[in-house]
């Protein structure tokens, strides 16, 4: 895999803006490396621009994007999302990552529609129904999309959208909402295929059927990430700070070697946005430096913390008959996997998002082993009819936290809880 995707379409609360580009670098600072971010300061007739606050000169390097097809410099446009390999500030090579490329087929007002995803964006003006347009957007925390970016370009003759996969079967996928007939595809890293891999998928969109029919699936790889510096929003920590995912994909460890400019580590939060440096150790990758680029009141987004036994029966995991979703990314610790799960009293971390039609989920990133026998708990969701995950209370402790997202510890006898605060 070449490209590094990283904006989520699973999300639907989609808002308009003019982009979110950090500042990085300054302008006057000198790079050599690889850089992922959003282009920034453009100008076309000194073919200049920034990217992650770097000041970069093109001087005639193409602007690739799929099987060689070439945009020229003007088409760019501030808020395009990039991939550059620059040396002392000189762009060698640079890669359009558009989250999806297709052909509008409707608009109203701020509203657009491409692929099936309908997307709101305040800057459509001299874009109409008919026209081909790449997209750029980064997740927010909440789960929601920002679009930074639409562009005009030349009818491709392929459509593409990016995301991680759902509802995998032996033809058929999801992204999002859009449903992905894989079945006569040229799969990249065909192993690596499942729910929760993240996938460019390449086709033609059938509106009738509302369906990709996918003529390439590129599943990607932490490889692609080795020694890069990348910008997005942080989607979630870890309780132990050791642990971030970026822009609802990647998986990055934080480490006491780690450095941090404009902030400290106990500033990691859902919803900063950053620059991190990293690097691939082991197969996993590794920040070498965060920079906090944000003034940290970004959108936050729900966490949740779940400890009890676990119940995994055909396929569904669920604690206190709640159900959590597992998938190709949920990491398992503690020589726990799929076949052990069942009856382990267990501690869960993810996140909690909502689909297009507003259902929400629990999506698992980290589950390990829990002593069954500790006298106390913490648990982080909502509180509903004076339970949280599951469990009552003997006294009132839980009662003014109702109908509120809260991260409790609470004295627990096994079966009830008591003494709950935040």
């Amino acid at each position: 895999m070449k490209k590094m995707a990283l904006a989520s379409l699973v999300a639907v609360a989609m808002v308009g803006c003019g982009g979110s580009s950090g500042s990085g670098g300054s302008a006057a600072d000198t790079k050599t490396g690889r850089l992922d971010g959003q282009v920034a300061n453009i100008s076309h007739s000194s073919k200049t621009l920034n990217v992650n606050g770097y000041a970069l000169r093109s001087d005639g390097a193409p602007v690739m994007y799929r099987d060689g097809v070439e945009l020229p410099f003007d088409q760019l446009v501030n808020g395009m999302r990039v991939q550059i390999d620059a040396d002392n500030n000189q762009i060698e090579t640079m890669k359009l990552d558009p989250s999806l490329t297709g052909m509008v087929s409707a608009i109203n007002g701020d509203t657009f529609t491409v692929n099936g995803i309908t997307m709101t964006f305040a800057g459509l003006t001299g874009i109409n129904v008919g026209d081909w347009v790449m997209v750029t957007t980064y997740p927010l925390a909440d789960g929601s999309v920002e679009v930074v970016a639409v562009q005009k370009v030349p009818a491709l003759g392929f459509v593409e959208i990016e995301g991680p996969v759902s509802q995998l079967d032996t033809h058929t996928f999801k992204v999002g909402m859009v449903t992905v007939d894989y079945s006569n595809a040229d799969v990249d890293d065909r192993d690596e295929l499942g729910n929760g891999a993240w996938v460019e998928v390449y086709g033609a969109y059938n509106t009738d059927t509302k369906t990709l029919l996918a003529t390439e699936v590129d599943v990607e790889d932490d490889h692609d990430y080795d020694d890069t510096e990348i910008e997005g929003v942080i989607s979630w920590v870890n309780n132990s700070l050791t642990q971030i995912e970026l822009n609802g994909r990647l998986r990055i460890e934080v480490n006491n070697n780690t450095e941090f400019d404009d902030g400290r580590r106990e500033d990691l939060a859902s919803g900063r946005w950053v620059e991190v440096e990293m690097v691939l150790r082991s197969g996993r990758l590794v920040a070498t430096e965060i920079e906090f680029e944000d003034g940290g009141d970004s959108i936050k987004g729900k966490e949740f913390q779940a400890v009890g036994e676990a119940k995994y029966q055909d396929g569904v995991f669920t604690i206190n008959d709640i159900e959590i979703e597992l998938n190709g990314q949920t990491e398992f610790d503690d020589g726990l996997n799929h076949d052990n799960l069942d009856t382990s009293w267990v501690e869960v971390e993810g996140r909690y998002l909502k689909d297009a039609s507003g259902t929400g989920r629990y999506v698992a990133i980290e589950i390990e082993r829990e002593d069954r026998f500790d006298d106390d708990i913490e648990l982080e969701g909502p509180v509903i009819n004076g339970t949280i995950w599951g469990y009552e209370a003997t006294d009132s402790s839980l009662i003014k936290y109702e109908g509120r997202w809260v991260d409790l510890d609470c004295d627990f006898n096994g079966t009830y809880l008591s003494r709950c605060d935040d």
